[in-house]
């Protein structure tokens, strides 16, 4: 997909401008919203769960996460209700990093409560083919044939904007091939429980 975001011009955002802009194309969606995930470590500030789990308190970021959150289940059932929905792909290496041992467990009540989610081993046919030929998998926000949102990252791993494309052969050939990828990834629910459910936690987390 790099390919095809090398080949276009891009609107630069910053973070408040990207999540302002993207809020605002969901209630005009025209199709599913799809969310690649392929960086195996991101820092998350002012996400209480995550916090606790940098700070090495494992039960406490794990009982955060399970808190419910009816906020949270409105927004993804209005955008099953918009028809579009939330899918993501986590691509993920093993053995799991600490960062996504946890952010696994974050995502099973996300999957609770109405995102769709995927996972797809990086050492996948189809990701090792995608990436030999175009580079690694982005980090992506694909909302319908609207738009796609490549998502900036400073050097610690903190979201800091995004680039947005708008052409319409650069969106449609990021929808279909991260469709693709979805397609031949595994349900969220039977890849947690053979590989992450039981888990010890990470060194240095109690």
């Amino acid at each position: 997909m790099r390919d095809l975001l090398r080949a276009s011009p891009a609107q630069r955002l910053n973070l408040p401008d990207y999540e302002a802009d993207f809020y605002a194309a969901v209630e005009s969606v025209d199709g599913p919203i799809l969310k690649t995930e392929r960086m195996q470590s991101f820092r998350e500030p002012g996400s209480p769960s995550w916090e606790a789990f940098a700070a090495g308190r494992w039960k406490e970021a794990l009982r955060i996460a399970a808190e419910p959150n009816p906020e949270l289940a409105r927004f993804f059932a209005h955008l099953d209700e918009l028809g579009s929905g939330l899918h993501r792909l986590r691509i993920v290496e093993l053995p799991l990093t600490p960062y996504l041992h946890w952010e696994l467990n974050f995502l099973r009540y996300r999957a609770e409560a109405g995102e769709h989610i995927r996972v797809l081993n990086a050492d996948a046919n189809a990701v090792v083919k995608l990436e030999y030929e175009h580079g690694v998998v982005p980090e992506l926000m694909v909302a319908g044939s609207q738009a796609v949102y490549e998502v900036r990252y400073d050097e610690a791993g903190a979201p800091v904007g995004a680039d947005k494309f708008v052409a319409p052969d650069v969106v449609e050939g990021c929808r279909s091939r991260v469709t693709s990828l979805l397609a031949g990834a595994e349900d969220f629910e039977s890849f947690f429980r053979r590989e992450v459910d039981g888990l010890k936690p990470p060194d240095g987390h109690v």
